[in-house]
Parts: C-alpha cells; structure tokens; sequence
C-alpha cells in the first residue's frame, strides 16, 4: 500500500500524459458545441465568446506567467510534448509554458459558457428573441422548474405567447429530477372523494 509521501502514479502515456489529462475538457467542449450548434445563429454567442476569450486569455497567459516566474511547472523532463513562451509576457522575459497548458486555457473558456447555458436550462426555457431579418433582438428566460422538460426556441419580436415560438432544442428532465417527480408524487396523497 502506498504511503501519502509515495501516491499512486500511471506512467503508461510518458509525455502524451498531460495533453491526454487535457483531452478530457475538449472533448466535453466538443459534445457541448454539438448540443447547443441551435445557438450559434445568435449575435449574443459571438460578442459573449469574443469578449470572454480575450479577457480570460490575456488573464490566463499571465497566470501562466506568473506560475512560471515562482516555478509552479515543475514538471519532469519529458512529461509535456514541447513548451512555448507564454504569449504577450513570456515574449519580453523569455518563461515558457507547456503547450497543454495552453490548450487548457483556450478550451476552457467556451467550456464554462456553454456550462453555464446548460445549467440554465435546467430551470427555464430560453427564448431568443429575433427581428423580421432573422437577427438577435434580444434573450428571455421562462421559469419551468428542475422537474419539467426545458426548451430552447426562438419568435419574432412583437409576437408573445407560446404559440409562435418555434422550438429549437429540448431537454427532457434528468434522471434525478424523473426520481424525484415519482418520490412527490407517491407521497401525495390522493384527492378526497366525493360523497354522493
């Protein structure tokens, strides 16, 4: 049995270790862009995208900067396929960073975003809002509850009500919410009857 000092280790990839460890997160994204592909058509995904990539990458090259400048990649030789200077700050002062490090980065951004749409749609139904051109007008979001399937849809601006939405994706409720919905409903008791 291993001590803490001596934990259990997998050598079998060598240095292909970290970009598999990484792989894990772009395939999650890819399952999410697939899933939610309806939304690609709206202005909002591309502005929320393009801020957010920016931003949260020059953040995370200077947190992999900076991780570099106190030594936290301490990795073994051979345990990373090549590193590259950290971009913007690594180019003046010469740090670099494993290349998985990098891919990390830019997987992980789309990732929370489509996390979060996901975790939306738990609760609500998502409605874009979209003009006569077909262009994003605005978003809304409808209560439905965690145990009742969720939609995604779009309507023309000016026309209300459910009638004129039309449905782009739906998402039944889970396992947990199914278990749920049969556990309230055996325990509610049923209605009194009716004396005749």
């Amino acid at each position: 049995m291993p001590s803490p000092a001596d934990p259990i280790t997998i050598d079998a990839l060598g240095r292909w270790s970290y970009a598999f460890c990484v792989s894990f997160y772009l395939v999650l994204l890819a399952g999410l862009l697939w899933y939610f592909r309806h939304t690609f058509r709206f202005a909002v995904w591309r502005f929320y995208m393009t801020v957010s990539v920016n931003v949260l990458l020059v953040l995370g090259f200077f947190f992999e900067w900076v991780a570099d400048l106190f030594f936290v990649w301490d990795f073994p030789a051979g345990r990373h396929l090549f590193k590259l200077p950290v971009p913007v700050f690594g180019w003046i002062t010469g740090h670099r960073v494993p290349v998985e490090e990098l891919l990390w980065i830019l997987a992980v951004v789309p990732l929370f975003y489509y996390l979060y749409l996901w975790s939306t749609l738990l609760f609500h139904d998502i409605v874009y809002v979209v003009d006569d051109n077909g262009d994003f007008y605005k978003r809304e979001e409808r209560w439905v509850g965690f145990m009742e399937p969720t939609k995604i849809t779009t309507r023309l601006k000016g026309r209300r009500g459910r009638e004129n939405e039309i449905i782009l994706k739906t998402r039944p409720p889970g396992f947990v919410a199914c278990l749920l919905r049969r556990l309230l409903r055996d325990r509610t008791p049923p209605p009194p009857a009716v004396a005749r």
